[in-house]
């Protein structure tokens, strides 16, 4: 296997001839999960690039706390860019500008959010409807920063076809992005449905900057053949990872033609649970009690001793009785393997 992986995967590049990409998996920006403590695993495990979670342009040329509160960052997930959305050039150009201020090395435009509300106010998915406009907002975050600028889309609005994915790339590369990243799903489709190769092919084919294929990754074997399918430079990796930040290590591995390691241990998954929690804390204190516990369903999925173990997590209230689930599961873990 490891001869035809490297074979089927493309090298390793840069992003905007400053950010490698080595391992060529990057983790995708989640509202609500990709906090600090998640991005610095996922680039312990071998992502090349971590994001913020989505933050709106308005409020942060306001210097809004709460969304200052979202861009928290530190030095053990470097690389790290910011994702922003809106939809008024000038407004998005202050605020990649404010970005580049707080420290960010890329500044990634967020136009396929299939979210109605932000919808609504013409941002996010609506974009894929009016290229030109597409184009505009590049252009204008390109020519107010110095560091790259990169931007993630979907395949296209609705069904239409696959040169909806090729228009869209080639108005992003016209207004100066280093990279684009495509939601292989159309917006009416939001996270369902089968990923469409076609539609990254077509852009691909389309543009001469790296494209980067997003949607339906949740194994090394995924990741293989997303590649093979569409030809594109790299992965993103968003829900497949929830839980489980190793799925940047194993693919990584497969895509180097590297033999895959075991599973992570009772033991280790408690370690990363522990550390996560605890970064959760620091970040936003004990509202962090309440952010875990989704994060530990995600951990547990699919494991025999998870329906007891979450249904203990989601009546805890304190810190105190979090650590001791967290420090007790590795018996209960053996106990059920046993």
């Amino acid at each position: 296997m490891a001869a035809e992986a490297q074979a089927e995967v493309p090298a390793a590049f840069w992003i905007g001839g400053r950010i490698p990409v080595r391992n060529r998996v990057l983790a995708a920006p989640m509202c609500g999960s990709s906090k600090l403590p998640y991005r610095e695993q996922a680039r312990r495990f071998g992502a090349d690039v971590v994001y913020t979670e989505m933050v709106k342009a308005k409020p942060l040329v306001k210097d809004d706390a709460k969304t200052l509160r979202l861009l928290a960052t530190s030095p053990g997930e470097s690389p790290c860019g910011a994702q922003v959305c809106g939809a008024e050039p000038e407004r998005m150009a202050r605020a990649a500008a404010r970005l580049e201020a707080l420290g960010f090395p890329l500044v990634d435009l967020n136009m396929g959010c299939p979210v109605r509300k932000i919808v609504r106010e013409g941002a996010g998915s609506a974009l894929l409807r009016d290229p030109a406009q597409i184009e505009a907002v590049v252009r204008a975050c390109v020519a107010a920063v110095d560091v790259p600028v990169t931007v993630k889309v979907r395949s296209g609005w609705a069904h239409q076809g696959h040169q909806d994915a090729a228009t869209i790339a080639r108005a992003a590369e016209a207004g100066g992005a280093a990279l684009i990243t495509i939601h292989a799903r159309a917006r009416e489709q939001r996270h369902d449905g089968p990923v469409d190769t076609a539609a990254l092919r077509a852009a691909k084919s389309a543009v001469a900057i790296p494209v980067v294929a997003n949607g339906g990754v949740e194994s090394a074997e995924d990741a293989l053949w997303l590649l093979r399918e569409s030809g594109c430079d790299a992965v993103m990796i968003g829900r497949g990872a929830h839980g489980r930040p190793w799925l940047f290590r194993d693919v990584a591995r497969a895509l180097a033609g590297r033999e895959p390691l075991p599973p992570p241990s009772a033991e280790e998954r408690a370690r990363l649970m522990g550390e996560h929690f605890e970064g959760l804390l620091e970040l936003v204190g004990a509202h962090g009690v309440h952010l875990f516990r989704k994060h530990a369903r995600w951990y547990f999925h699919s494991r025999p001793e998870a329906p007891e173990f979450v249904e203990r997590l989601y009546r805890a209230q304190t810190e105190a009785t979090v650590r001791e689930l967290i420090a007790g599961w590795e018996a209960l873990a053996r106990a059920c393997a046993g």
